[in-house]
């Protein structure tokens, strides 16, 4: 959340452009008055989604995924598993590999020392997601989270439409490097138990480390409002609390614990031997070496 009266960080403040623009609309950011009506709208429309969508679709994409190797299946699949759902097509590796792409793009040029042309490629990537997002709402609108989301958090609720495009790309967004940490995690401890980890698994891995560490708030009875670092790991809360608590959590949990049981369903498919992470200020997400005899197998779906 970024402090008031600074809503950008100074390379983004510096350079602009549409990653700026989203950034500034994104809910985890704000602390605005419409920030809680907007939150419980989309709220609302991530409890409605189905389950059972949310496995089918996680399903899919980690059948697709393994394809692409290991360390592509756990970076690609959380966030192929939410833009499904939105409605963008996603049906082969290449297309993980563009939507990776993009929201790698997007990481950079939201780093603390990016430059312009980092914030610009990302905001390329951001402008071609909007689109591929508006064009999944006019083609499917009855995707199950784009049908979830019209229904519930439709863009009237919202402050303008671009608030409502933001933070549907927020989705996807959020998924990406918090959800490869938790699954690479995850896997990690699948290879040492020889276990598909459950829900309360999953929490307990995010609780250990495994997910995001920690958040960055702001003390606005400072003035100037002080930064506060905000352990997640070793709390009852690793999804965060109160009224920036992430909504996604349910859906990140069904959606990674629907691909690992799939993954456990392949009874010739070994696991993975680990790499060397990449490691992130807040986050280590786990990296595997490939064994390209288990790539060419056929998994079954």
């Amino acid at each position: 959340m970024r402090p008031p009266g600074e809503p950008l960080p100074l390379p983004l403040r510096l350079h602009g452009g549409p990653l700026a623009d989203v950034f500034t609309r994104w809910l985890r950011q704000r602390d605005d008055p419409a920030h809680a009506p907007e939150k419980a709208a989309l709220t609302h429309a991530l409890l409605a989604l189905s389950d059972d969508d949310v496995r089918a679709h996680a399903r899919r994409q980690a059948v697709i995924a393994l394809q692409g190797g290991w360390s592509h299946w756990s970076w690609a699949v959380p966030a192929s598993t939410v833009a499904s759902l939105l409605g963008i097509e996603i049906r082969d590796v290449d297309a993980q590999g563009r939507l990776h792409a993009a929201l790698r793009a997007m990481a950079a040029g939201l780093g603390a020392t990016a430059d312009a042309e980092a914030i610009r490629a990302g905001g390329e990537a951001v402008t071609a997601l909007l689109t591929a997002l508006d064009d999944a709402e006019r083609r499917s609108p009855d995707a199950p989270l784009q049908w979830s989301l019209l229904r519930h958090a439709a863009p009237e609720r919202w402050s303008d439409r671009a608030a409502f495009t933001a933070n549907r790309l927020a989705l996807v967004w959020q998924s990406h490097e918090a959800g490869a940490a938790l699954l690479g995690h995850a896997l990690l401890e699948s290879r040492a138990t020889g276990q598909v980890p459950s829900r309360g698994g999953l929490l307990r891995i995010a609780r250990d480390g495994g997910a995001v560490r920690v958040t960055r708030r702001f003390d606005v009875r400072q003035d100037p409002a002080e930064p506060v670092s905000v352990p997640l790991s070793g709390t009852d809360h690793p999804f965060g609390d109160g009224a920036h608590r992430c909504p996604g959590q349910g859906l990140a949990l069904t959606s990674l614990h629907a691909a690992l049981t799939w993954r456990s369903e392949q009874a010739d498919l070994r696991l993975p031997e680990s790499a060397a992470p990449l490691s992130l200020p807040n986050m280590d997400i786990p990296q595997f070496l490939d064994d390209q005899d288990d790539l060419d197998k056929e998994p079954r779906p």
